[in-house]
């Protein structure tokens, strides 16, 4: 039997095959992230299906090195609300779910140095730290990450989550995500 026809007949097979069903899309969520600066904290919020995406049309702040404990947890609070899940058959789909481009990478460091009154990545990037912040199921779960360099965050190993209800008040809110920060700062 030549190549062409045993492989001809491996596809007639495998078109008999039933399909198995597609896998059930993610629980809904909402997703934002902290990112503290020496100079500024950076509050934001994400379009989130299975993976989180900074959102063109989300909530972006930006508050003073140290806020206050109540204006982190408010800006956390109002991220999370404008979060958006977006599905596959969402009209926005291609242009807010995907990642970014280099140029995008680019154009948002060079606001971020700019903001803090840098030249360089190396200097924007000194003594970082950042949360990502989950909305789910009624509770908020706030995970710190490290910084691993060229503007990528992984998570930290051997820290779990801080979780807290969703009803959490804006200082609680707060605290808890600063105490996230320092985490993610001395690991």
């Amino acid at each position: 039997m030549s190549f062409e026809k045993a492989l001809a007949q491996m596809k007639a097979q495998n078109a008999r095959k039933p399909k198995p069903p597609p896998p059930p899309p993610p629980a809904e969520s909402r997703e934002a992230t902290v990112e503290v600066y020496r100079q500024f904290t950076h509050v934001f919020s994400q379009a989130v299906y299975s993976a989180a995406v900074g959102d063109p049309k989300g909530y972006a702040a930006f508050l003073d090195a140290e806020p206050a404990r109540e204006d982190l947890g408010r800006a956390l609070h109002d991220a999370l609300a404008a979060s958006r899940f977006i599905t596959p058959d969402h009209p926005e789909w291609d242009t807010v779910m995907r990642p970014p481009t280099a140029d995008e990478i680019k154009a948002r460091e060079d606001d971020l140095k700019r903001r803090a009154g840098v030249k360089t990545n190396k200097a924007l990037y000194k003594g970082v730290g950042s949360v990502a912040v989950t909305l789910q199921d009624g509770q908020i779960e706030l995970n710190p990450l490290r910084h691993r360099g060229r503007g990528a965050w992984e998570g930290i190993r051997g820290h779990e989550p801080i979780r807290l209800p969703a009803s959490v008040s804006d200082a609680e809110l707060g605290d808890a995500a600063t105490a996230a920060i320092e985490i993610s700062r001395n690991s």
